[in-house]
């Protein structure tokens, strides 16, 4: 296993989704987080598609619940994508990823913040291979890992 995460990242959505269904990654990443080991930084897009995620497995008002709860919970940080916009464009117009995606890595770019990714998605370890990103991208299953 590698050294465990430590400091602040720009998370997507699938860092979130293991935090808000409590699956074993999720539960070892939100105790690094109360233990203010990890900050988790992630921008507007991830929450809507968080949301929409949710809603078409547990119903709209229990998606709207869990992420009211998660965002009051105080220990993530949601960056506005206004600044983000000009990047993520950039992003996407050179890379076949998703819109969610770009605007993940164009917030790790713009705060100088390494990226992290619950899961290794085929159409970003394609264009990691194709051509080497501009920061770094970890992935969360690398790194917490059940004990």
């Amino acid at each position: 296993m590698k050294s465990e995460l430590k400091g602040a990242y720009a998370t997507d959505t699938s860092t979130l989704i293991e935090l808000v269904y409590g699956t074993p990654i999720g539960e070892r990443l939100l105790n690094a987080m109360l233990e203010e080991t990890i900050e988790i930084i992630t921008h507007e897009l991830a929450i809507a598609e968080l949301r929409y995620i949710l809603c078409r497995n547990v119903g709209k008002e229990k998606a709207k619940a869990r992420v009211e709860k998660l965002l009051a919970s105080g220990y993530i940080v949601v960056e506005d994508i206004s600044e983000l916009i000009e990047t993520a464009a950039d992003y996407k117009c050179d890379r076949a990823i998703s819109l969610p995606d770009c605007f993940t890595l164009s917030l790790g770019k713009e705060r100088s913040l390494p990226v992290l990714f619950a899961w290794k998605e085929k159409e970003l370890t394609t264009e990691m291979e194709r051509k080497p990103f501009d920061l770094d991208i970890l992935f969360l299953k690398d790194y917490i890992q059940k004990k």
